[in-house]
């Protein structure tokens, strides 16, 4: 599985990359069967990432153009990235407006990958 972002440049793109580098070793497989993309959007930091699924490659782009959404503050995605928050906090952040979902089924497909 080869996770492709512009590694020259430290960019949100970058970021994200790397954290996809890491929490998919060992999940090549679930990874391989997602099709589609998702935006991540970052509103404190103003910044805009997509990741691509295609297959045995996840392409991870700035900007926007996902078919599905995830945004919200910084501190939020890190607390979704790195499984601190379960399904009762995912929908508290929901009601509270912290998170915006678009595309559930997808974003949760995606953040189990990142678990």
């Amino acid at each position: 599985m080869r996770v492709e972002y512009d590694r020259g440049e430290f960019r949100f793109a970058t970021i994200i990359g790397r954290t996809l580098e890491e929490k998919l070793k060992g999940k090549e497989d679930a990874a391989r069967k997602i099709r589609g993309s998702i935006t991540l959007e970052c509103r404190d930091l103003e910044k805009r990432a997509t990741v691509f699924f295609e297959g045995d490659r996840v392409v991870v782009r700035d900007g926007g153009g996902g078919e599905s959404l995830i945004s919200a503050d910084f501190q939020t995605l890190n607390a979704l990235t790195f499984g601190r928050v379960g399904m009762l906090g995912i929908l508290k952040l929901i009601l509270s407006g912290r998170l915006k979902i678009n595309g559930m089924l997808f974003a949760m497909k995606f953040r189990k990958l990142l678990n």
